[in-house]
């Protein structure tokens, strides 16, 4: 979940990370790899690989925040998305010790279920009974004078997480075995899962039938960033062992994913995890504890490549080799409510435009370097980091001071919603066309549901004359096996125009632009010659090479292969 932008070490991480290792042509790139991709021979007949599932996610349809209306509803069905990702806060379920409540997590439960949703659970959130004597708030580490502020009921790591999983003093599940009530994480993951499982509490007390249930649990969120963890890599190490081990009693069945990383404070933590994780001698036989890794990429589509591509080289270093889900993505646009409309230049955001442009190009990237799952964040703007009722229109940031202030409050908030803000929302409820959709976003998650589909990889390559960094036009092919069609992603990842050469297998194509737009085309001299405009985003902390965060408008040349 989202509560603050990438800090000025990351992206000057990451802009070393474009000179030295971004480049690479795969997750395969040994060292003395060329720095830059070559142009490869483009393939003209269908890849000969096993289809594989993704999953297309949307995060918060439906929370105990924020319950979805039949309008809601509508909209995340209108997305195409198959999977709502969304927080089973401890605190709120676990009033008192031993006392949980779980109306309002039942409601949402079923009100997912009924619509046909799968849910991706993120189970984080210590009651305040169970802390390891913190103090009852602070602000975030990262920004302590901001607006971000949590109570440490959020980060906090459990009191009781060292000890023995079950009663018996051992940490492995197995036949007959109960939970040890001085472990309180287990506890809470324990009944939880027993509760909301296909075949669960619930599941008996409304008559589900057979598989009906939450199947995926993500053991806390975002554990490498301050704002959400206040223990060390060890601990979280151990709460995702707990986790893991009391899911499997539960339901053998659990898909536990990781925390997923916001790849913020420690460009390594997962190797890290996995090195602290080796050393515990019940990691190998339990696949390191858990059976899904997931991650989060924001604003820089090129970083959905490299976190997917980075994880698998960290797997393979250990021996493991398991689905990588990245379960939170997007970009905030500044040019509509609530962004900073006054501010083009605001720090990791875009216009909605190149919102759409960065939601293709990211699942693109995502999907060749090897992702079984993409979920977008979010379907609407929620309250994101800032009060309500900041800077509403009609103001156009004349409500602020010179600190982007009001009264000590900040004016703007995050536009990340592929839907704006309804007018009975808690907050940022004042936009003159509530509840519509973001044209441009919303069309292009649509493509990637409709269009991509399961597409697997196929093959990539760059055109145009190079650059330090590399050649300009970024070529991403994937193919669906259902259709028999090619998808080829097309960019420009610099300033001014492009032109792209593509050989032709077949007597036209369809071009796919982000905004929904369809075009026919038909080959010159047995090619297609596309147009690419230049990228136009430059709302990132400035480095010498000038670089783009997100390319320019995306271009899908999608083609029948018999």
């Amino acid at each position: 979940m989202r509560k603050s932008y990438l800090t000025y070490p990351a992206i000057i991480f990451i802009s070393l990370l474009i000179i030295t290792a971004g480049n690479r042509p795969d997750a395969q790139a040994q060292s003395g790899t060329t720095l830059f991709l070559p142009t490869l021979a483009l393939p003209s007949e269908a890849p000969n690989v096993q289809p594989t599932p993704l999953e297309w996610g949307i995060n918060f349809i439906n929370s105990v925040d924020h319950p979805a209306t039949a309008e809601e509803f509508a909209a995340g069905a209108s997305t195409g998305a198959g999977w709502n990702r969304w927080p089973l806060y401890w605190h709120r379920i676990e009033t008192a010790e031993g006392t949980f409540d779980w109306a309002d997590h039942d409601n949402v439960v079923s009100a997912d279920l009924a619509n046909g949703y799968e849910i991706n659970a993120i189970l984080l959130g210590t009651p305040g009974f169970y802390l390891n004597g913190r103090a009852p708030e602070r602000k975030s580490d990262l920004n302590p004078h901001g607006p971000i502020q949590l109570r440490s009921i959020q980060t906090a790591t459990p009191r009781g997480v060292r000890e023995p999983v079950f009663a018996d003093g051992s940490d492995v599940y197995g036949q007959g075995k109960t939970i040890n009530p001085d472990n309180k994480w287990a506890v809470f993951v324990f009944n939880t899962i027993n509760r909301y499982k296909p075949g669960g509490e619930l599941a008996i007390q409304n008559g589900w039938p057979a598989g009906v249930g939450i199947t995926h649990w993500e053991m806390w969120n975002e554990p490498d960033f301050a704002i959400f963890w206040d223990g060390t890599q060890e601990d979280f190490a151990r709460l995702l062992k707990v986790g893991y081990m009391a899911a499997k009693q539960a339901d053998p069945n659990a898909i536990v994913l990781s925390g997923g990383l916001a790849n913020v404070d420690d460009p390594e933590y997962y190797e890290k995890l996995l090195t602290i994780l080796q050393q515990d001698a019940d990691a190998e036989a339990h696949g390191y504890f858990h059976d899904i890794f997931a991650t989060h990429s924001y604003s820089n589509s090129w970083q959905s490549w490299f976190h997917i591509w980075k994880a698998k080289r960290d797997m393979a270093d250990f021996g493991l080799d398991k689905p990588i889900w990245l379960n939170e993505s997007g970009v905030p646009a500044w040019n509509d409510y609530p962004g900073p409309v006054w501010d083009s230049t605001s720090q990791f955001r875009s216009t909605i435009p190149e919102a759409g442009d960065y939601i293709i190009q990211s699942a693109f990237y995502a999907r060749y370097a090897g992702a079984d799952a993409v979920f977008h964040f979010q379907l609407y703007d929620g309250c994101g980091n800032q009060p309500a009722f900041t800077n509403f229109p009609p103001h156009n940031g004349e409500l602020c001071d010179g600190s982007g202030n009001h009264n000590g409050k900040p004016c703007a908030g995050d536009a990340y919603g592929l839907f704006r803000n309804r007018s009975d929302n808690i907050c940022f409820s004042q936009h003159p066309e509530p509840g519509t959709a973001r044209p441009e976003a919303l069309s292009a998650f649509q493509i990637l549901t409709n269009d991509v589909g399961e597409a697997v990889p196929y093959w990539r390559s760059r055109q145009g004359e190079a650059t330090p960094l590399g050649q300009p036009i970024e070529i991403i092919g994937l193919y669906r096996l259902d259709t028999k069609q090619r998808l080829v992603g097309l960019w420009n990842r610099f300033e001014g125009e492009q032109t792209a050469i593509i050989p032709a297998v077949d007597s036209s194509a369809t071009l796919i632009f982000s905004d929904g737009t369809r075009q026919t085309i038909t080959p010159a001299g047995g090619n297609y010659v596309i147009q690419l405009q230049g990228a136009t985003n430059q709302n990132f902390v400035p480095d010498k090479f000038n670089s783009y965060m997100i390319s320019g408008r995306t271009v899908i040349l999608m083609e029948t292969l018999e």
